[in-house]
C-alpha cells in the first residue's frame, strides 16, 4: 500500500475553481484499478490549504495514475490556481515491509 499526501496552498480569488477542478480529479482517480482512496481534505485554521490524501495498491498503480489523462489535466490547471508549488510525501505502510 502507497499513501501519497499531496498539499496545495490555493490562491484565495481561485479557491471555487481549484474546488470545482478537484471534482473532475477525485472521481477519475476513484474509478481507477488499484484506487482504495482519493480525498480532498481541508485545513482546518485555513481555507485555502488542502491535502489530498490518496492510497494506492501498488507503485504500478501510481504511475499508472501519474500518467492519466485527468490527472495531467489537473497538473496544468493547477499551475494558475495554487499559490505555492504543490509538495508531494508518498508513504508505505512500515506494518508490511
Amino acid at each position: 500500500m502507497i499513501i501519497i499526501h499531496a498539499d496545495m496552498k490555493v490562491l484565495p480569488e481561485k479557491r471555487e475553481s481549484f474546488l470545482q477542478q478537484t471534482q473532475g480529479l477525485i472521481s477519475a482517480s476513484q474509478a481507477e484499478e488499484g484506487n482504495v482512496r482519493y480525498t480532498l481534505m481541508q485545513d482546518l485554521n485555513d481555507p485555502n490549504a488542502f491535502t489530498m490524501v490518496e492510497e494506492w495498491k501498488d507503485a504500478a498503480a501510481v504511475d499508472f495514475h501519474n500518467k492519466s489523462a485527468h490527472f495531467q489535466a489537473f497538473v496544468a490547471a493547477a499551475k494558475e490556481l495554487l499559490a505555492a508549488p504543490l509538495e508531494v510525501n508518498a508513504f508505505q505502510d512500515a506494518t508490511k515491509l
